[in-house]
C-alpha cells in the first residue's frame, strides 16, 4: 500500500502552490455565491423575509460557541504532533507517535458528539422561545429551524476529521472537500430561494456540510473513522487537558466575543427595529465577511506550516510565512473594499443596493470587519505556539461593548450600531492586538 507522509510539504515559499490554489479558489467561489445568494435573496425574498433569513443563519451560527474554539486548537494540535507520521491511504496513521495521534483522533470524535448533542438540546428550542416572538402567521418558520439545526448539529460530527486531516499536513485533500461542499450547498441553496422555498434555503449549506464530507471519509478515509470508533489499548492515552484544553477555554473565549461584536448585532437589531433593518446589516455584513474569507486565504494556507516552524524554533521561516501572506491579505481586501464602495455608489438607485445599509453605514462595516481581519491574522500567527494571548482583553471589550450596542441599536438604529462596533474596534481592540502580539513576539522567543 503506497503511504503519504505528512511532511511531504516542504517548509518552503512556493509562488502558488496547489495548496494556495485550493484555498483561494474556496474563498473565491464563497465570495462569488455570496454575492450570487445575496442577488437572490434580494430577489426571490420579500424585505422581511430577508430579515428572517439572516436571522436564522446569526442565530445557528452559535454552533462555533459550542466548538468553543476546537476546530481550530485540532489543527494547531496535529501540526505540533504530526511530525515523523505516515499516512496510509484509508487515512491510518504509522510511526513513532502514532498512538498519540489514535487516542487524539477518538477523544476529539467524541468531544464533538457531545457538542452536536448540546447544540441541538439548548438551540432549538432557545430558537423556538426567539423566533416565537416575532412571527407571523404568515411566515412559515418553524420546519425550516428544526431542518436547519438539525443539519448544523449533525455537521459538527465531521468537524474533527478535517481539522486534524489539515492540521497532519493533507490541506489539498481538505480544501477541495470544503471547496466541492460550498459548491453544492451553494448551488442547492440558489435552487430553494428560485423555487420559492424561502427559509428553507438555509439548511442547504449545512446539509451539504454533513453529507459531503461523511461519503468522502467513508469512501476515502474509512480508516481514520474506525480509529475514532475503535477500542484503544490502555497505554494509548491523550491528556486533553494538557494538550488541548489550554488552548481551546482562551480559543472559545475569543470566538464568543467574536460573535457577540458581529454577528449577535443581527438578532439585536431583529428585536429592536424589525426585520427589514435587520435584513440590510445582514446582507451588508454578508458582503463585508465574504471579502475577509477571501482575503484571508493568504494567511490561513500557512497556519499548519506556522505550527511546524514554531516547534522546530525556526522564527525567521515562521515570520517570513506570516509577514508577506498577512500584508497581501490586508491590501487585497482594502483593494475590494474600495470596489464595493464604488459600485454601491454606482448602483445608489437600484432595488439591491437598497437592501443594504447606506453608503456611508456600509464603509464603516467595512472598515470594522478589516480591523477584524488584522486582528485576525496576528491572533493565528500567535496561535502557532499553541497559545491564546487575546482572550482576556476581547473579553472585556465584549463586556463593554454590547450593551453599548443594545442602547445605540435602540436609541439610533443601525447607524448608532455600526459607529459602536466601528470606535470600539479601530481606536481600542485594534491597538491593543498590535502591543499583544509585539510583547508576545518578543517574550514567547526567549522563553524558548
Amino acid at each position: 500500500m503506497r503511504i503519504l507522509s505528512v511532511n511531504s510539504l516542504p517548509l518552503r515559499l512556493p509562488a502558488l502552490s496547489r495548496d494556495l490554489v485550493l484555498v483561494l479558489s474556496l474563498r473565491l467561489w464563497q465570495a462569488a455565491a455570496g454575492l450570487l445568494t445575496t442577488v437572490l435573496a434580494v430577489h426571490f425574498l420579500s424585505p422581511e423575509t430577508q430579515g428572517w433569513y439572516y436571522s436564522f443563519m446569526s442565530v445557528a451560527a452559535l454552533y462555533t460557541l459550542f466548538d468553543l474554539g476546537l476546530s481550530v486548537t485540532l489543527v494547531q494540535v496535529a501540526a505540533h504532533g504530526s511530525s515523523g507520521l505516515k499516512w496510509k491511504e484509508d487515512g491510518r496513521v504509522e510511526g513513532e507517535t502514532a498512538p498519540w495521534f489514535r487516542a487524539l483522533v477518538r477523544s476529539a470524535a467524541r468531544w464533538y458528539a457531545g457538542i452536536a448533542l448540546l447544540f441541538a438540546v439548548v438551540i432549538v428550542p432557545g430558537g423556538m422561545f426567539f423566533f416565537e416572538q416575532k412571527a407571523t402567521p404568515a411566515e412559515n418558520w418553524f420546519a425550516p429551524w428544526l431542518t436547519l439545526c438539525g443539519f448544523t448539529a449533525a455537521g459538527l460530527l465531521v468537524t474533527p476529521f478535517l481539522s486534524i486531516l489539515e492540521g497532519g499536513g493533507q490541506i489539498a485533500h481538505v480544501y477541495g472537500l470544503r471547496l466541492t461542499l460550498a459548491m453544492c450547498g451553494s448551488i442547492s441553496c440558489w435552487v430553494m430561494l428560485a423555487s420559492g422555498a424561502g427559509l428553507w434555503a438555509t439548511a442547504m449549506v449545512p446539509a451539504m456540510t454533513l453529507l459531503i464530507p461523511l461519503f468522502w471519509l467513508l469512501r476515502y478515509r474509512p480508516g481514520l473513522l474506525a480509529t475514532a470508533s475503535a477500542s484503544l489499548p490502555a497505554t494509548q492515552t491523550f491528556d486533553w487537558r494538557r494538550e488541548v484544553w489550554p488552548l481551546q477555554w482562551r480559543l472559545g473565549v475569543s470566538l464568543l466575543c467574536g460573535y457577540l461584536l458581529t454577528q449577535i448585532n443581527i438578532p439585536i437589531l431583529f428585536q429592536t427595529r424589525g426585520a427589514v433593518v435587520a435584513g440590510q446589516l445582514g446582507l451588508s455584513l454578508t458582503i463585508a465577511n465574504t471579502l475577509g474569507l477571501v482575503a484571508q486565504s493568504w494567511v490561513m494556507r500557512r497556519v499548519p506550516l506556522m505550527a511546524r516552524a514554531v516547534a522546530e524554533r525556526n522564527w525567521v521561516l515562521l515570520d517570513t510565512l506570516f509577514m508577506r501572506d498577512f500584508a497581501a491579505s490586508s491590501g487585497i481586501f482594502v483593494l475590494m473594499a474600495l470596489c464595493v464602495l464604488g459600485g454601491a455608489l454606482l448602483l445608489s438607485h437600484t432595488h439591491f443596493v437598497q437592501r443594504v445599509l447606506p453608503f456611508w453605514q456600509l464603509a464603516g462595516l467595512l472598515l470594522f470587519v478589516f480591523s477584524n481581519q488584522l486582528i485576525g491574522g496576528l491572533a493565528a500567527h500567535l496561535r502557532s505556539h499553541r497559545r491564546e494571548p487575546f482572550a482576556a482583553p476581547l473579553t472585556l471589550s465584549a463586556f463593554i461593548t454590547v450593551p453599548l450596542l443594545f442602547w445605540a441599536a435602540a436609541h439610533y438604529s443601525s447607524a448608532g450600531l455600526v459607529t459602536v462596533l466601528v470606535l470600539t474596534n479601530v481606536l481600542v481592540n485594534l491597538p491593543i492586538a498590535v502591543f499583544i502580539w509585539r510583547r508576545c513576539n518578543l517574550v514567547w522567543r526567549q522563553e524558548s
